[in-house]
């Protein structure tokens, strides 16, 4: 902004002097614009003293002040309908659920950080008693004890273009993103459409490192590595490990970020057709998309394929939109609609057969409506509907009608 300040002023001089110079009568003579140089030499100097001097207040603070903390608490309250008691031993449920999260971050020298996340909650909503393959409530955490979720340094060379993490990391901060369907706190519920679910991450967050690369603003390239386990133990026995391609052009001015990945997850799976065969791996890839339309309008897509001899789900996808309240005032809300298929893979088909259980593809549709009460305060209305239920034919379709609030801080 103050170089813009002295470009702004430095057009001004040079105006008036090609104005002296070639107008056949000035006002403004020789003296007046060499003053005006002086003047704008003396207001760039002193903006350069400014900049130097909060550059120095800035270094000289202890290193609590510099310490930025955020976090919240999410409640969602869900009632199902739909549902018997095949499904469910209790039928229709209403369940309440509620979690806390607490982040600080601490800058080191000028390209580092530390990272520090905090999370609990209590209760596991209305997927405790109605199981499906894509879940109804992901803020749900039944950690009662306060747990360390992240904690991690990363840092960043040639102006952030390349940046080294590692610690306890979740690598779906930064693989398989998606501007319209990433957040269950503030956008979809359902788990199905906050990551892809042919992806088999790790087990919970873990030991692990991530490094991307970006040689140009358009272009990214990532390597995650994590204990597939979440435990720590044997963490080198079990890695799961990812590297993903990201592709991010402006079409028509409009913002599009387009992402391709393969993943190897390495713990011992059993093969569904031979059980003595204990020492399969399981492996996919991916993609995820997300193209701004209009000012008002994104659309969004995922794709994801893994093992079918050693998963249940062989392929997911969903599709859907999110769309900007601006055109009617509210800039700040965001309505978002999605639909979803998990596909099952035709050796667990054939392992439901053989036990009597018809499978049948899970489709889930999402509609959620994200008002912003104020700064620090909002609530959405959710509706989701479920077709064969944990790819179960034979279940009946689901619904369930929800309400989040989150309080952010």
């Amino acid at each position: 902004m103050k170089r813009f300040v002295i470009l702004m002023i430095s057009g001004f001089v040079l105006l008036l002097a090609a104005t002296a110079v070639f107008a056949e009568e000035s006002t403004i003579s020789r003296e007046e614009i060499n003053a005006l140089r002086e003047k704008l030499e003396r207001l760039e100097k002193a903006f350069e003293q400014q900049a130097a001097t909060d550059s120095k207040k800035e270094e000289e603070k202890r290193w609590y002040e510099k310490i930025e903390i955020a976090g919240g608490a999410t409640a969602v309250v869900q009632g199902s309908a739909g549902a018997k008691k095949r499904h469910s031993r209790k039928g229709n449920v209403t369940d309440g659920t509620i979690s806390f999260d607490l982040e600080a971050s601490l800058p080191v020298a000028q390209s580092g950080k530390f990272y520090f996340l905090t999370e609990a909650g209590t209760g596991n909503g209305i997927d405790g008693d109605l199981p499906t393959l894509s879940g109804f409530n992901d803020t749900a955490n039944e950690e009662d004890n306060l747990s360390l979720s992240e904690v991690w340094y990363e840092h960043a060379w040639y102006k952030e273009r390349l940046r080294f993490r590692a610690g306890k990391i979740d690598l779906t901060t930064d693989f398989d993103t998606n501007a319209a369907a990433n957040c269950e706190k503030t956008q979809f519920l359902s788990g199905g459409f906050v990551n892809n679910l042919a992806v088999e991450f790790p087990d919970d967050n873990g030991i692990g490192a991530m490094v991307w690369f970006s040689p140009r603003d358009d272009l990214g390239f990532g390597l995650g590595f994590a204990d597939a386990d979440g435990d720590g133990d044997s963490m080198f026995d079990d890695v799961f490990s990812i590297a993903e391609l990201d592709f991010k052009p402006k079409i028509g001015g409009r913002q599009g970020n387009y992402r391709l990945y393969g993943w190897l997850n390495n713990k011992d799976h059993a093969d569904l057709m031979d059980p003595d065969k204990t020492g399969e791996k399981n492996y996919g890839v991916g993609l995820s998309v997300d193209q701004e339309i209009t000012e008002l309008l994104t659309l969004f897509a995922r794709y994801g394929w893994q093992r079918g001899s050693v998963s249940q789900i062989e392929h997911a996808w969903s599709a859907g939109l999110q769309c900007s309240g601006k055109f009617y005032g509210r800039q700040d809300d965001a309505m978002g609609l999605a639909y979803g298929m998990a596909i099952i893979g035709d050796d667990w088909e054939e392992t439901d057969r053989d036990n009597g259980i018809r499978s049948g593809n899970e489709h889930h549709v999402e509609l959620y409506y994200n008002l912003k009460v104020h700064d620090h305060l909002s609530i959405s209305p959710d509706i989701q509907w479920v077709k064969n239920a944990n790819g179960d034919a034979d279940n009946k379709d689901l619904w369930a009608f929800g309400l989040r609030a989150r309080l952010a801080f």
